[in-house]
């Protein structure tokens, strides 16, 4: 289980967040919602242990992670980012690779085991085919299957990703939303931020919304973002809808009333 108690700190002398507390099981996909500047990715950089708390606890499988190593920390977290800045020529299937890293000493070069289980990764999220594909040249919603196919390469127990379908056409959102849904019924924990409120009801178990650094809740899509919360955090009027989808599911939407 991943435990946060009493989670307060920021940068240097400035708080940024007050009094986080959440808790989170295997298998399970908790979306991490709120306005800018609300403490979303300070929150993940504690998570990652890039940014010292001020006080408070995070345990992961009952071990306090500010004692862990960076190598231990890197066998049990996986960070996938927004985006990043690769431009030297690796090829998809080497970029997946680097996530058995974790895994190697300081002599270590990749077994036959590694290279298998990279090859594994890819076709569970059917990407083989962009095996021989250099990384740099792909487009950014193949870019973040990648990503997500790296940290699972990397074979930790929990995924923090920091809004894995912003700027993403629909077809890319539904593919890493799938990839999304693929690592959490293999029992992984998965920590995301969005932007958008529609999103934790399609893939999250459970949301922590933000405001100003402090929680306004924590529980199920359902519980925690209706319509007057929404209006609360985001100060302006917010409905929750509730549609039916082409193949018979109840879907919920939210959205700003202009």
């Amino acid at each position: 289980m991943l435990e946060v108690k009493h989670l307060t700190g920021g940068y240097g002398k400035k708080l940024i967040l007050y009094d986080i507390n959440f808790s989170v099981e295997p298998g399970t996909v908790v979306g991490i919602l709120g306005p800018n500047g609300c403490g979303k990715t300070t929150l993940l950089r504690m998570l990652l242990g890039s940014l010292h708390k001020t006080s408070g606890i995070i345990s992961f499988q009952g071990k306090d992670i500010t004692k862990l190593k960076r190598n231990e920390l890197a066998r049990h977290f996986a960070y996938i980012p927004q985006r990043d800045s690769v431009t030297f020529p690796y090829t998809v299937f080497e970029m997946v690779l680097m996530g058995r890293t974790a895994h190697f000493n300081s002599i270590s070069t990749p077994s036959k085991n590694d290279i298998e289980f990279t090859y594994s990764i890819l076709e569970k999220l059917n990407i083989s085919y962009m095996a021989d594909m250099i990384y740099a040249k792909l487009s950014g919603g193949e870019r973040q299957l990648v990503l997500i196919a790296r940290a699972l390469c990397q074979d930790t127990d929990l995924l923090i990703m920091d809004e894995p379908t912003s700027s993403l056409d629909y077809k890319n959102q539904k593919l890493i939303i799938d990839a999304i849904k693929l690592a959490s019924q293999a029992g992984k924990y998965i920590l995301f931020t969005t932007h958008s409120p529609s999103e934790p009801f399609l893939i999250a178990d459970s949301v922590l919304l933000l405001k100003e650094g402090r929680m306004v809740g924590f529980g199920s899509p359902t519980d925690i973002l209706t319509s007057q919360t929404l209006e609360q955090v985001y100060g302006i009027p917010m409905d929750v809808l509730s549609i039916t989808s082409k193949n018979n599911q109840e879907v919920k939407l939210c959205l700003p009333v202009y």
